[in-house]
């Protein structure tokens, strides 16, 4: 764990007392002991500083203090790769803070990311949301569409998707807070989307190449939020892609052997944010 996602329900006071899964986590899987601190995101991804003050019977009391978003994580947790986050601010693996990719930069670099995915059979929708989170996708709007597979979530499923995402988040160190919504028929999906907030890019992640432009000249303008929608195994039906194409979509083809569903959308998020990221330099190269 790279940091610690506090609970949705955790109304900000600085007093938090942890039980089931998360203490077990804590003390068992990490055994960190009274003193410890570590780093944390609540639902909207504010940061903060988290330190054990008691630890009971199937409970841990844990002190949480605001965090200055560029401030590096006052923290010495384990890392997965070996490495720790020191307190004293040293830089270490796992982190992602240092200069130059701290927090704050990651979230001003990269375009506000949605991603419409499809419904997929199995455990592949369980693949989708959390790659997708570990990525830094914002929103993920699970699509129902001709050729989906995948049935919409039951409660117990939809808890295990949300925890899902909890993990992925806690396990990458994503500033992001991604956010899973209600699965939505594809006919519904402009309005689910709502008010565009700065400039949007809708791009539909298509087989074939129909598309009127590269990705580099898509993001050439820099846009402020991209929608990315990828159809299930089979593709979208022709209908369904006039429907995107008329409702603003614009086409986006990849380079490449024709993908499975749930790798499409990972290569597509990750082609997007390495082409977003590296923007100025390939803006540089054309002049």
């Amino acid at each position: 764990m790279r940091q610690f996602v506090l609970p949705s329900d955790w109304d900000g006071s600085p007093d938090l007392r942890l039980g089931g899964r998360e203490s077990r986590h804590l003390i068992r899987v990490l055994r960190l002991v009274v003193g410890d601190r570590f780093p944390a995101i609540d639902a909207g991804g504010r940061p903060y500083t988290c330190e054990i003050q008691s630890i009971e019977a199937g409970m841990v009391r844990v002190a949480v203090f605001p965090r200055a978003p560029e401030a590096r994580p006052e923290a010495e947790l384990p890392d997965l790769r070996g490495g720790k986050v020191k307190s004293d601010g040293a830089k270490a693996a796992g982190v992602g803070v240092d200069e130059g990719h701290g927090i704050g930069n990651r979230i001003r670099r990269f375009p506000r990311i949605i991603l419409a995915a499809a419904l997929l059979k199995g455990e592949k929708f369980d693949l989708v949301l959390r790659q997708a989170t570990e990525a830094g996708v914002s929103r993920i709007i699970p699509l129902a569409t001709a050729r989906s597979l995948g049935l919409p979530s039951s409660k117990a499923r939809l808890e295990r998707q949300h925890r899902i995402i909890r993990e992925a988040l806690q396990q990458s160190g994503s500033p992001i807070p991604t956010s899973f919504e209600e699965s939505a028929e594809l006919r519904d999906l402009p309005a689910r989307l709502g008010r565009q907030v700065g400039t949007r890019l809708p791009l539909l992640l298509h087989e074939t190449p129909l598309a009127e432009a590269s990705l580099h000249e898509y993001l050439g303008q820099r846009p402020d939020e991209i929608v990315v929608c990828v159809g299930p195994e089979g593709g979208f039906a022709p209908e369904e892609v006039t429907f995107l194409l008329d409702a603003g979509f614009l086409p986006l083809h990849l380079p490449g052997a024709v993908l499975r569903a749930e790798t499409a959308a990972l290569y597509a998020i990750a082609a997007i944010e390495i082409v977003a990221a590296e923007h100025d330099s390939w803006i540089r190269a054309q002049t």
